[in-house]
């Protein structure tokens, strides 16, 4: 929380001197033409440019989505005095490619400069940052400028210019946000892996997952890209592929977390079904190019959607019924996670304004996710410390009660067993003084019979050590007692033997 607070205020630091005396200048009037098949050439863009085919943008963010892959902004250079001018695209720095063309010295459009979003050597000396700035030349033939840009996700520009040093101001503001995310979120990662390796829980394990998917992801999808590859980005098969992490490390944390196995099984019925659809059938269907990639965008934001609301339902449903009463912790997590993504989405389309709190509104909701996440398995700790000190104490005053009962088992037995001793030893010393057959058979007899209830209780006893488990707790020794007496009388009855044949 510490470090989330001091980048919320470097953040505002930063945002200060973006928007404080040194600020970019707007662009106006700009023009726009959408290239839906992204094939245009430049000769045929300018041919259009005259013929009246662009059209003017009387909006300050132009917002498109994600089926115009390619757009062409049209725009005069500003009038200043500086020397060097640097051109932003604007709010969100998620661009694929942009190629600035400008005018040379025999009438022809030629590419002035190239950014790949894939290439950090394409970024402009003295502006390292990731976020696109576009140097202007510094002289020019005719001042209209044509700006290609191609993207694969909706997208929104404002076409700002500004010198080296407000440029540069502007950019640290954009990539501030996205550093300290990043190292928050390895933070808490490492704080949990601590936590893995001294409890040996496996809900530990999908939530690292998904802590380590969500520092790449969010910053991905919000234009800071720390490595990537061209199969990862929107339009390509792959996309669908390396992004279903999320989704399978999300719906298993939740299953093993809310335990919904037993709490509410057809939740974790609906969400095994909405995550089969998300890792296994949507890549499946983009691989096979039956829809367009704008449809594919559609039918992966709203099964998106679906999907984290299902898992967020889930953990309310079961913090209402009482359930899971550590549940609040992740209820209030997901919620603030959704929260980011729709006011993500709703500007991404165009439907509220792109400030800079709804950009950053994806970082700020999936930090206090993170954050609420590892409150919700600290409190599942001690919720379950609490119930396994229960159940010891339940088990150590059950081991008491049964040890008491024992106690007095035994004692009860042990009179009962005097009884019939006490017969035997009379009935023994009757017989030294005794001189006829008839009364040496009937003390014999009496002495069977308390023999036989001797053995009555013996058995008594030992069904009952039987039935409270003490004779397989103390098996091995009972068999080595067993094999003493029984070795015992075999010796004596070799002694007796080889006595009665010396004799």
């Amino acid at each position: 929380m510490l470090c989330l607070g001091i980048g919320l205020t470097a953040q505002d630091t930063f945002a200060h001197d973006a928007t404080g005396k040194d600020t970019l200048g707007r662009i106006t009037p700009t023009y726009l033409l959408v290239d839906t098949a992204a094939d245009l050439p430049i000769d045929t863009v300018v041919k259009m440019f005259a013929e009246g085919k662009f059209q003017p943008v009387n909006r300050e963010i132009i917002n498109l989505p994600i089926k115009d892959s390619v757009v062409w902004l049209a725009f005069r250079r500003p009038l200043t005095d500086q020397a060097r001018q640097y051109l932003s695209p604007g709010s969100e720095s998620t661009i694929w490619r942009a190629t600035l063309y400008t005018l040379d010295t025999v009438g022809q459009y030629q590419p002035y400069f190239h950014f790949d979003h894939l290439r950090s050597d394409t970024r402009p000396d003295g502006l390292p940052f990731r976020t696109v700035a576009i140097p202007l030349p510094d002289k020019l033939n005719d001042d209209l400028l044509l700006l290609r840009l191609a993207a694969r996700r909706h997208r929104n520009y404002i076409l700002k210019t500004g010198d080296l040093s407000t440029m540069s101001h502007y950019q640290l503001h954009k990539d501030t946000i996205p550093l300290i995310f990043i190292g928050f979120m390895l933070c808490i990662f490492i704080y949990n892996v601590f936590l893995f390796l001294s409890t040996r829980d496996i809900v530990f394990l999908p939530y690292l997952l998904y802590l380590l998917f969500v520092t790449y992801a969010v910053p991905f999808h919000n234009g800071y890209v720390l490595f990537s590859e061209e199969w990862m980005w929107q339009g390509n098969p792959f996309y669908t592929v390396w992004t279903g992490i999320g989704y399978l490390t999300g719906a298993i944390f939740a299953i093993l977390y809310l335990d919904l196995k037993n709490t509410a099984p057809r939740f974790r019925v609906w969400i095994i079904l909405l995550t089969f659809i998300l890792v296994v059938i949507v890549p499946l269907l983009d691989v096979s190019r039956w829809f367009h990639v704008g449809i594919m965008a559609k039918i992966v934001s709203t099964t998106s959607l679906v999907f984290n609301l299902s898992l967020w339902f889930s953990g309310l449903y079961v913090w209402i019924k009482g359930r899971i009463e550590h549940a609040h912790y992740y209820v209030l997590g997901w919620l603030f996670a959704i929260a980011g993504m729709v006011l993500f989405i709703l500007s991404t389309n165009g439907i509220i304004p792109y400030t800079d709190f709804v950009e950053q509104s994806f970082f700020y909701g999936f930090a206090i996710e993170a954050v609420l996440f590892a409150f919700a398995l600290g409190d599942r700790m001690n919720v379950l410390k609490k119930e396994k000190r229960a159940l010891e104490v339940e088990y150590l005053d059950y081991t008491k009660e049964q040890n008491w009962l024992l106690a007095q088992q035994s004692f009860m037995n042990s009179h009962l067993l005097r009884a019939p001793l006490s017969r035997i030893l009379g009935l023994l010393n009757l017989l030294k003084f005794t001189h006829s057959k008839e009364e040496s058979d009937l003390y014999i007899e009496h002495i069977e019979r308390s023999t036989v209830e001797m053995d009555g209780i013996a058995k008594k006893m030992s069904v009952m050590l039987e039935k409270e488990g003490y004779m397989n707790q103390y098996e091995t020794e009972f068999n080595e007692v067993r094999k003493s007496i029984y070795e015992g009388n075999e010796e004596e009855q070799g002694d007796g033997s080889q006595q009665h044949n010396e004799s």
